[in-house]
């Protein structure tokens, strides 16, 4: 029997325009649908025309046959092709994948059904087991890989001749001193449009640009002035308050880790002096924000485990008492770096709760508790946009 993977052909066509995003923080981030080059006639949701896609930074790839399965890495593009119904079958390590928020919507993800690409998602990669897992198109960014293997352009040359092609693009920080050989070329949106692309999922993801814009409305309505929005203090890979250590996660409009305080009109509280490595509590106290974030402390952390091991540990240091944010019982937590459609408005929902209740509602502390009368998204309508019924 000839493999599907045989009708899947490479293409070096004509480069697609980059989307436009939003510019401010307070504003909806629409993407600017535009049609990728062609190599025949113009794609549709239904037939297995020929039909071009071009993910940056790769080149443009020709497919002669939807794909019906991908792999990932635990990050945005998993929660992006979940979005769209479609279950990995490869992955890395799923140890920080955002699996309660499938387990909260009841959408079924079962680990039994996945190949494993790595041990974790930082180590263990092996080319025998992309080769076993044989999937139609990897939603992997070779940079990515390549952190944490040696590997050259023939060895992902020798992967793609045997299965299917990288397409996966780079979605969780922002250009900084740090990672500006590297930033993201594209928003969420922007992204997760080029994805459903490549599945010919394109009215499924105009639904979720709907249901997006919609949650999008409500908080607009109901943001401050932007001279009375307050500041924020972005941290990631963890929060130790006892280390005295934090790493600060600038608000851009292609940060994907911070994009829910981004959202909500935050500013940044070291806006203009980003630090390009770890602080210590004299620079917190320099700037002493309005709010504390603890990026991925939404789908990392249950309630319990961010109380006991980020709230309390900050009201009991001697220097963390001393910030305004500790005092205020303002340390809050979002879905982080990982997050794709589904757990955008799941953290954008906890986000606004927690820094504009007069306004948005109290925010509960568990994931999952808040009443139906009390959410500002309809998850039974987001249900509906995964299984396609729109």
């Amino acid at each position: 029997m000839a493999r599907r993977r045989q009708f899947l052909a490479g293409s070096a066509g004509l480069l697609a325009t980059a989307l436009a995003g939003c510019s401010s923080g307070g504003e909806t981030e629409t993407s600017t649908s535009t049609t990728d080059s062609t190599t025949t006639s113009s794609t549709t949701e239904s037939g297995p025309t020929p039909y071009t896609v071009h993910i940056e930074p790769n080149e443009p790839y020709t497919f002669e046959e939807v794909p019906e399965t991908y792999g990932v890495v635990s990050g945005p593009m998993l929660d992006i092709g979940m979005s769209m119904g479609i279950h990995p079958s490869a992955t890395t390590g799923l140890e920080r994948a955002p699996l309660k928020y499938y387990d909260l919507l009841d959408l079924g993800f079962d680990e039994s059904k996945i190949t494993k690409l790595a041990s974790g998602a930082e180590s263990g990669y092996d080319k025998e087991n992309f080769y076993a897992a044989d999937a139609d198109v990897w939603l992997i960014p070779k940079s990515t890989v390549s952190r944490f293997t040696d590997w050259d352009d023939s060895d992902y040359e020798e992967i793609e001749s045997q299965t299917g092609p990288f397409l996966g693009t780079t979605l969780r920080f922002a250009p900084t001193a740090a990672v500006s050989d590297d930033p993201n070329p594209y928003t969420l949106y922007e992204a997760f449009e080029k994805v459903a692309k490549v599945f010919q999922r394109q009215q499924q993801f105009e639904a979720w640009q709907s249901f997006h814009d919609d949650l999008m409305s409500t908080i607009n309505e109901g943001l401050p002035p932007e001279d009375e929005r307050p500041t924020i203090a972005a941290i990631w890979r963890g929060v130790s308050p006892d280390s005295g250590q934090f790493r600060v996660a600038p608000l851009h409009r292609l940060g994907n880790n911070t994009k829910s305080y981004y959202r909500l009109g935050m500013q940044d509280a070291f806006e203009g002096h980003y630090p390009d490595g770890p602080i210590g509590y004299e620079e917190l106290l320099d700037v002493d924000p309005d709010y504390i974030g603890t990026v991925g402390g939404l789908t990392s952390l249950s309630h319990e485990e961010f109380v006991n091991t980020v709230i309390e540990p900050f009201e009991n240091n001697e220097n963390g008492q001393n910030l305004s944010a500790v005092q205020n019982g303002n340390v809050i937590r979002s879905g982080g770096q990982y997050m794709g459609p589904i757990v955008d408005m799941f953290s954008t929902e906890a986000v606004a709760k927690q820094v504009y209740p007069e306004t948005f509602g109290e925010w509960p502390g568990p994931l999952g508790e808040l009443s139906e009368s009390d959410q500002l998204f309809d998850r039974q309508r987001m249900l509906d946009i995964i299984n396609q019924d729109f």
